[in-house]
């Protein structure tokens, strides 16, 4: 069981490598393998410095690395032949948390409603046993608790029995809860590395051109929390400043602190994390990195933008600008004049930075005008026409012969509503193309003006077919009239159905470029009809919210 390979790999490395949880578990148990609670030498690293931590890690076998680290909780200090700790690994791996992983809103609700664990048959009969022994032996003390604990158990584990069985054979779902599964893993596993994490031991001071001042640790770019802050990991990120706060005293190689890192690499998330907390925002906005960079600086520098908008280089760059309205707010006032090495003003980075995707956003959002406006006339003559060639026409007074009936009422609602709608969207379309096109434009006016004209453009054709059908069950009187009414109201409903799917993500874009004005709104509406209209969401992570941390305890390396 000693025995190596090639690669210097023993038995237990391999198991632990292939993510073979039970049989790292029972090799585990032989007493050859584990003494005074630590791997022998002989399992921890094999020939390329890889530990069997790493390599559990590497293979996204979470369960088996926290089983291990259970084992061994010297592991955890452990690295590679580049220096770099499991945890600094775990952070490369942003698909191993619910954070870097893109789900659709179905998957959402799937991933929400699934348990978080699938509790096994083992850990059931595990805890059953020990309660059986504890009352066996006599050992009444805190029975409640751990029958408590117990039953707790076994109602996890048939709500895993239950969704086994209601979802078996369902590829999507499957992979969804082993999603789940990983991230649960993952979570857990970064915790007890955290908690073990000895990084901060390498205090290395560091003063640049602009500088921190002398006493700010300077790790490079690989250090945990930067590389985690990098890639987005909202989960580790938060769970390393609640346990050691003194690392958001952390810099990278070009002297940049997180704030400046999720700023730089566009990490909104982390952003708001950091910026719940007054105080440590504050102090933080007052970075400059070697190059002179002021946070709004990186917002300016746009060659880290990977994760904006899928929908159109306009969204695009309104995300852009957006982002640097919001970051402004946050800096001291003066900062926004402040030239870098190269003698410019963020202001002045940005239009640099930007000026091809201000092209591109020119032209699209010109194209795309011209084809709404387009379809928007056309729907615009139909209905015009359909007013006045009314169905089933008019009598020799010119009255119609279905004034009447109610379906007739209906039409002409929806035929005027069709109309103006549509004139009202050519107007929007038109205003768009008559603008100049500079990038105030596209912060505020031009994504209004889309999101609006987009909306009573789906308005227009959405009457168009009401009044089709009201059209249709006005000409075809039949007996069975509830069966035509519902086959003419699904034709007339399809086409619209199938653009509002088609262009929800488009249209969702578009809606979530207004959220200033309808911030705007509920500020001024009184105070019993803003909650109704416009709700608040609730921010759902703060920094630090299990206990309060002075100013002197977070900046103390200031």
């Amino acid at each position: 069981m000693l025995m190596k390979n090639k690669q210097g790999e023993t038995p237990l490395f391999r198991a632990a490598a292939f993510g073979q949880t039970e049989i790292v578990k029972y090799l585990a148990r032989q007493p050859a393998h584990i003494v005074n609670d630590e791997l022998l030498l002989v399992h921890r690293q094999r020939n390329d410095g890889q530990s069997i931590l790493h390599v559990a890690v590497v293979g996204e076998n979470f369960e088996t690395a926290v089983l291990l680290l259970k084992l061994d909780k010297s592991l955890s200090k452990l690295t590679d032949s580049g220096g770099k700790t499991c945890l600094g690994l775990l952070t490369e791996i942003p698909s191993a948390f619910k954070s870097g992983h893109s789900m659709s809103i179905f998957s959402q609700f799937l991933y929400m409603c699934l348990p978080a664990e699938d509790q096994c048959d083992g850990a059931i009969n595990e805890d059953t046993s020990r309660v059986w022994e504890a009352m066996e032996s006599g050992q009444r003390r805190n029975m409640n608790s751990r029958f408590s604990y117990h039953v707790h158990g076994v109602l996890e584990w048939i709500n895993g029995s239950i969704c086994r069985f209601s979802f078996k054979g369902w590829p999507m779902v499957e992979r969804i809860w082993e999603n789940k599964r990983k991230h649960k893993s993952a979570l857990r596993l970064a915790k007890m590395l955290i908690k073990s994490d000895v990084s901060w031991d390498q205090d290395i001071a560091v003063q640049g051109q602009y500088g921190a001042s002398t006493g700010s640790p300077f790790f490079g770019p690989s250090h945990p929390l930067l590389t985690g802050t990098k890639t987005g990991i909202l989960e580790v990120v938060s769970e390393m400043l609640i346990e050691q706060p003194h690392f958001l005293d952390l810099l990278d190689e070009e002297g940049k602190n997180i704030l400046h890192v999720a700023i730089k690499y566009r990490r909104k998330d982390i952003f708001h994390l950091i910026k719940s907390n007054r105080i440590i925002s504050n102090r933080m906005s007052y970075g400059i990195d070697k190059d002179g960079y002021t946070l709004l600086h990186q917002v300016a520098d746009n060659k880290y933008y990977s994760v904006g908008s899928k929908h159109g280089p306009a969204l695009q760059l309104h995300e852009e600008s957006k982002w640097f309205t919001r970051v402004e707010k946050l800096i001291p006032s003066y900062y926004a004049k402040l030239r870098d090495s190269k003698q410019k003003t963020a202001e002045e980075l940005f239009n640099d930075m930007h000026k091809e995707q201000l092209l591109a956003a020119q032209q699209w959002a010109k194209e795309t005008s011209q084809s709404c406006s387009a379809v928007a006339v056309l729907v615009a003559t139909i209905v015009f026409a359909a007013a006045y060639t009314v169905p089933g026409g008019s009598n020799d007074k010119g009255i119609p012969i279905f004034l009447h009936k109610n379906f007739f009422l209906f039409f002409t609602i929806m035929d005027v509503i069709a109309l103006a709608s549509s004139l009202t969207s050519v107007v929007m379309f038109l205003s768009i193309l008559t603008s100049s096109f500079d990038y105030k434009d596209f912060r505020y006016s031009i994504p209004r003006k889309l999101t609006f004209g987009f909306t009573l453009l789906f308005f227009s054709v959405m009457a168009t077919m009401l009044a089709f059908a009201a059209t249709i069950l006005l000409i075809v009187q039949s007996g069975k009239q509830l069966m035509t009414g519902g086959l003419i109201s699904i034709a007339a409903l399809f086409p619209v159905s199938v653009f509002a799917m088609m262009q929800f993500r488009f249209y969702a874009a578009f809606m979530h470029s207004t959220k200033g004005i309808r911030k705007a709104m509920r500020r001024s509406l009184p105070w019993f009809g803003a909650p109704l209209l416009f709700r608040k969401r609730k921010q759902c992570r703060y920094l630090f919210p299990k206990k309060q941390v002075s100013e002197s305890d977070c900046y103390s390396g200031f």
